[in-house]
């Protein structure tokens, strides 16, 4: 009987799933960064971005940028934070006051969390790209539902083939942060990014070179969606860029 076998395989692909999945990476530009520790910190009452980015030594815009987090004033308890570098959980001390920091330690924050600031002076170059999906444009980019939605989604059957959308090299190819589900990073000339997220399957591998209009993936549903769709992101030197500016008018 080939039962027991197809059910001993079965287990095995759950099993491999399961692992994958819970390989968090971080998000935007360094979710290209696959193997980088670091630890989930759980917000308590009290605490703030401020604090917590403070005892981890972790400048605040990086925190902000890689959870997600445009409103640090609107910061939940309960909410689960990416902290990459660290190796444990720590207790946050949420009595330190900002005046203790030395004029050295704010000077340097201001330096860094200046390079982390989006460059707004970059020029879109429209029709640099193609359309990756044939499908229904269904959430625009831009503020969302009280938080900024990074790219588009296109609406489209599970299963349709995605393709790049220019031609590069795939920087990522697996399990990306919370709700993104199985998704691909493309890196392409001047710097930019594309990232396609929640796809059913993917038909390339890290580092490989692709053409565009190359099939990449296959729609699909998986990470945080609530039906089969593309998310489509554009990224120029990390920062999100809205898609549209560099896709063809339809």
């Amino acid at each position: 009987m080939t039962f027991p076998h197809n059910l001993a395989r079965t287990t095995l692909f759950l099993l491999l799933v399961s692992m994958l999945s819970g390989c968090q990476i971080l998000k935007n530009l360094d979710i290209l960064r696959s193997n980088q520790k670091g630890v989930y910190h759980t917000v308590q009452k009290g605490q703030t971005l401020y604090f917590i980015a403070h005892a981890y030594g972790v400048e605040i815009n990086r925190l902000k940028r890689i959870n997600g987090i445009y409103n640090p004033s609107k910061l939940q308890i309960g909410t689960r934070l990416w902290i990459p570098g660290a190796w444990q959980v720590l207790n946050v001390d949420t009595s330190i006051d900002k005046q203790a920091l030395t004029k050295k330690q704010r000077k340097r924050n201001k330096k860094l969390n200046k390079k982390e600031t989006p460059n707004k002076n970059i020029k879109a170059v429209k029709g640099f790209l193609i359309w990756p999906v044939k499908g229904q444009l269904t959430s625009r980019f831009g503020s969302r539902s009280g938080r900024h939605h990074d790219g588009i989604d296109i609406g489209a059957r599970k299963g349709t083939p995605i393709v790049a959308a220019a031609r590069g090299k795939i920087m990522f190819s697996g399990w990306g942060p919370t709700g993104y589900g199985l998704m691909l990073i493309i890196k392409h000339k001047s710097n930019l990014t594309t990232v396609y997220a929640h796809n059913s399957y993917v038909h390339v591998y890290k580092n490989q070179m692709v053409k565009q209009g190359q099939r990449i993936a296959s729609v699909g549903s998986t990470g945080r969606s609530t039906g089969p769709h593309l998310h489509f992101e554009v990224r120029n030197d990390s920062s999100p860029m809205n898609p549209l500016n560099y896709l063809p008018k339809k």
